[in-house]
């Protein structure tokens, strides 16, 4: 964890590397240094020079070296690295807390499978973020050649950790949301792309954390084996890394779009579909951050200064897992707040908007119908009664709707409570 002391000398490599190269081109004397530190083709051989011939721990002596006597800045954005993973793990775990608090509180809401799904989600991400900070505190953020030997070990390994735990929690959020959508949706279109999509993703689950477990081999050369003093076969990190990148992003995408067409199709107001298709639509950002983090890998597959080059890739990691679960979270969250904030959010009355989480009640399994509880049956028939003219029009918006049993009329009355509440 602490930085190393300056070099009075470079390793004897070094030091034969900077002289023969220097004597050899002729392009600057032995003690002009500020030409040695400046002429950039003097530097791009003496490079080539220490890598062919000293260690890679040696290499790093000679960077640190040279480094100091010219007087390089030493760059710390370690910082950065806690304080971005800190502050998306808390704003995870408020949109979950949220969301239980919104089953608790609206009552008519289940526990379901969508709900199982997110909780794993945020178990994964809870120690994803957590680690930030030890391994900010370790190297991330540091220039390596301003890190110890033993550090950067530490740091890879707690970097194979992250990875692991970030490619378990990108999956397993988007099963929550497509477990979402079979509740709501019952059109044969829709449905059949949720299954398909949720073994796609439970492929990508299998797929890409086995080959992340066993990228090296022994497995312990994913951390040990970076100064080649461990023996140690591993894959092409570069390609997996990417692979792993691309596969995620058209699996957002097609998560996302899969119910676009039908939201937008719903006879409702433009204020009450922009509010619903904004719910959905906020998990484009999480594809955004997706597509960033992508083109930081760029970067990290050609840096030699991994710990400080890494940093942009390790942050985005710790924003993007924590916003697909808030984007997974959003509905019961909106429900939540149109219940505790009608002005806000729209509602008018208490008891109609706490019908929207009714969207994603469970069917009775013997007639395919919405379960409706009986004290809520009660509450809406005196919402409604009285009003058939409003019963005739929210009629027609349900005709829109892909929801099951569209020829009950109870189901029918019901979900048209919901929408009108919306």
């Amino acid at each position: 964890m602490d930085t190393p002391a300056p070099l009075d000398t470079p390793p004897l490599c070094g030091l034969k590397c900077i002289q023969q190269v220097t004597m050899a081109t002729g392009l600057c004397p032995l003690t002009n240094t500020t030409c040695l530190c400046t002429d950039v083709q003097l530097n791009k051989q003496i490079s080539l020079c220490v890598h062919s011939n000293c260690t890679v721990r040696e290499v790093l002596q000679v960077q640190r070296y040279t480094k100091h006597e010219c007087g390089a800045p030493s760059r710390d954005r370690t910082a950065l690295v806690w304080i971005v993973g800190t502050v998306f793990l808390a704003l995870g775990l408020l949109a979950f807390v949220l969301r239980v608090v919104s089953k608790i509180f609206l009552g008519s809401q289940t526990w379901g499978l969508e709900d199982w799904a997110i909780l794993l989600a945020v178990a994964i991400m809870i120690p994803l973020n957590g680690l930030s900070y030890p391994i900010s505190r370790v190297a991330l953020g540091k220039d390596v050649w301003n890190v110890q030997p033993n550090d950067i070990t530490q740091f890879l390994y707690i970097f194979y950790w992250q990875e692991v735990l970030y490619l378990g929690a990108l999956p397993v959020t988007k099963i929550s949301i497509l477990l979402f959508y079979l509740k709501i949706f019952s059109k044969k279109e829709i449905r059949l792309g949720c299954w398909v999509l949720l073994g796609l993703n439970i492929a990508y689950l299998i797929v890409f954390e086995l080959t992340c477990v066993f990228q090296c081999r022994p497995v312990e050369g994913a951390w040990k084996g970076w100064d080649g003093e461990f023996p140690a076969k591993c894959n092409n990190i570069n390609a997996q890394g990417w692979a792993a990148a691309i596969a995620n992003i058209a699996l957002d995408l097609a998560t996302l779009l899969l119910p676009l067409r039908e939201l937008y199709s719903l006879s409702l107001s433009l204020k009450k579909k922009l509010m619903v298709m904004m719910m959905f639509c906020v998990g484009f950002f999480v594809t955004i951050v997706s597509i960033v983090r992508l083109d930081s890998l760029a970067t990290y597959a050609t840096t030699s200064n991994v710990t400080q080059d890494y940093v942009e890739v390790g942050y985005w990691s710790t924003i993007e897992v924590p916003v697909g679960i808030i984007c997974a979270s959003m509905p019961a969250i909106y429900s939540l707040f149109s219940v505790v904030f009608p002005k806000v959010f729209g509602s008018t009355q208490r008891g109609g908007l706490s019908d929207y989480a009714n969207l994603s009640e469970p069917t009775d399994p013997t007639s395919g119908a919405l379960k409706l509880p009986a004290i809520r049956v009660q509450k809406e028939f005196f919402l409604k009664s009285g009003r058939r003219g409003d019963v005739s029009y929210t009629d027609h918006e349900l005709s829109q709707l892909p929801f099951r049993d569209p020829n009950s009329r109870s189901s029918q009355k019901k979900l048209a409570t919901t929408l009108e509440s919306v």
